[in-house]
């Protein structure tokens, strides 16, 4: 009995685009690297069309059948970039949102491609990717263009933080990763000064100087960084940590910071967003303009 066996699946949605073939591509070598089966899906999203079945103008077996076969062709992309690794395939007749998110449950981490064969190809991301990574009850990765590598001791593994629970969860998600690689970590907190008020009403805080606000707000920030740090070590002893903590909106310093990353960890949610909402306006954006590849935990 093969380890991949016991192990959670790696799940890749494919739907014949190049964005998705990368996507499969960076998956398999995840799942070798940790020893997981890797699973291949391709969602026919035919379910909005099925009373045409009814009138026999499409066949659920036909369409089964040749859904199979795109999944398969990603299979082969699979056992390309990583040969050994253990590759299923699977279809659905749902869209790839919703065939992903029900795979999602015990899921090792679902990876998607930021673009697709959507009906707008010029949106930075795709409706799938970001259904998945707002909805999925796994990790999820969001590969962008090109051939990321995965971490490793030349390849850092960064992670943002803003001293949320959720921030908590990704400090220790990147660490087990890094540690799993050898790779060194990168821990990012962004902070930004308050609007001044421009007609002089007396401010609401206790400080009179702007200059020792922005100081205290950088310093508050730099608290978080080596408390994040801290937990890092803790959790993974010997890891080598970086702090890197600069000013400016969130999304623009972490999308920044992490240039040249392995990999970006986000928690879903932060401190500004309101806890019913499934997916942070950070990671929402982060995912939009980062350069590596993003994944999101809870």
């Amino acid at each position: 009995m093969s380890a991949t066996e016991h192990s959670p699946s790696v799940i890749v949605g494919y739907d014949g685009s190049d964005a998705a073939g990368q996507a499969v591509t960076w998956a398999a070598r995840l799942a070798a690297s940790r020893n997981a089966p890797l699973v291949v899906l391709h969602a026919a999203d035919m379910f909005r069309y099925v009373h045409d079945a009814g009138t026999a103008i499409w066949d659920p077996e036909d369409v089964n059948r040749a859904s199979l076969g795109v999944a398969e062709r990603g299979a082969d992309l699979a056992r390309t970039a990583a040969p050994g690794v253990e590759v299923r395939t699977t279809s659905s007749m749902h869209s790839g949102a919703l065939a992903l998110e029900d795979l999602s449950g015990g899921a090792h981490a679902i990876v998607v491609g930021n673009t697709g064969r959507g009906r707008v190809a010029g949106i930075l991301l795709g409706s799938t990717a970001f259904h998945v990574a707002t909805r999925a009850e796994c990790p999820v990765v969001v590969v962008p263009q090109g051939d990321p590598p995965l971490p490793g001791p030349e390849h850092r593994v960064s992670v943002a933080t803003d001293g949320s629970a959720s921030g908590t969860t990704a400090v220790r998600h990147a660490a087990e990763i890094a540690a799993h690689y050898e790779a060194p970590l990168q821990v990012i907190t962004a902070w930004e000064p308050p609007p001044y008020d421009r007609y002089g009403l007396p401010s609401p805080t206790a400080f009179t100087d702007a200059v020792d606000l922005d100081k205290e707000i950088e310093q508050a920030a730099e608290r978080i960084a080596s408390a994040a740090a801290e937990e890092a070590t803790t959790a993974q002893p010997g890891l080598e940590v970086t702090i890197t903590v600069s000013r400016g909106r969130a999304v623009d310093v972490i999308a920044e910071e992490s240039t040249g990353a392995a990999v970006l960890v986000v928690g879903a949610r932060g401190r500004g967003d309101l806890k019913s909402l499934l997916l942070g306006s950070t990671s929402r954006a982060v995912l939009h303009l980062a350069t590596c590849p993003v994944e999101i935990v809870r």
